[in-house]
């Protein structure tokens, strides 16, 4: 992932279980997120965030906030995003799971307006 500010409350967002449910059925978990300035329209902010599945397979989500340039790819699964796994698999095992979400940018939102990034 591109180097830019960490996302405030990136420890906490673990300790709960981002579910994305996606229309075919796959879960994805959210186990990282970071925002950064776009260098598209320099006007907005740019969210890259990472989901997991449950077998290890990893995706990035990003978009920017004001000019909606969206991307969606696999990325492989480093040493840390494994480690951020099992944290958030320890989460689903605690019971400590979100609402399923559609998407993933209303899922990140909600995490901005408690407070968690």
């Amino acid at each position: 992932m591109s180097e830019g500010r960490q996302a405030s409350g990136d420890d906490r967002l673990l300790e709960e279980a981002v579910l994305l449910q996606l229309p075919s059925g796959r879960v994805r978990y959210l186990i990282q997120v970071q925002q950064q300035p776009c260098e598209q329209c320099r006007a907005g902010i740019r969210v890259n965030s990472v989901w997991a599945s449950v077998q290890g397979q990893g995706e990035r989500v990003a978009w920017c906030s004001h000019c909606f340039n969206a991307t969606c790819e696999r990325v492989p699964m480093d040493q840390e995003h494994r480690e951020r796994l099992s944290r958030v698999l320890a989460a689903i095992a605690a019971g400590r799971v979100s609402q399923a979400w559609q998407a993933a940018r209303p899922a990140v939102e909600d995490l901005r307006r408690r407070g968690l990034l």
